[in-house]
């Protein structure tokens, strides 16, 4: 996939969840299947959700060396990073989106590298500050898993 189409498809994607935000039902409320809101709701989450996995994977070079510290590494890897945790992402539930509450910068978000290996750490906002650092703030470490896709593993 060119770099052109994927951004094109990412800006489809983020017009849809744009779109699908307001069409979400309060916790509690009941849902009518065949109200025409029900059925955009779920044709756009059905569409993000057939768009994802395309996106996610094209996000990433496959031949991305995870064992230099360089400074397109790290652009990749903190784009990635904002894409996977502070970007609106499509829930199990048919129709359901995640709305991060907090913007990478308001949680200090850094991606470094260190001891040959590249991490990320944020501070996790909705956690009781006045509790020990381990506890509110999040350390991953990047790896490649068996089929060559980007892991984080909680460290």
């Amino acid at each position: 996939m060119t770099r052109e189409i994927r951004e094109e498809l990412e800006a489809v994607r983020r017009r849809f969840l744009t779109l699908l935000a307001p069409l979400q039902t309060p916790e509690g409320a009941s849902r009518e299947p065949s109200s025409n809101p029900e059925r955009l709701r779920r044709a756009l989450w059905s569409a993000v959700k057939e768009l994802d996995p395309l996106l996610s994977e094209a996000q990433v070079p496959p031949d991305l060396d995870l064992t230099k510290d360089d400074p397109a590494t790290q652009r990749i890897l903190y784009h990635f990073v904002v894409r996977e945790y502070f970007s609106p992402h499509v829930l199990d539930d048919p129709g359901d989106v995640h709305m991060p509450r907090n913007t990478p910068e308001e949680c200090e978000l850094q991606v470094f590298f260190q001891l040959g290996r590249w991490f990320v750490t944020w501070v996790k906002l909705e956690e009781d500050m006045n509790r020990p650092e381990a506890l509110t703030r999040e350390l991953l470490v990047f790896e490649r898993g068996k089929d060559n896709r980007f892991v984080f593993t909680e460290v």
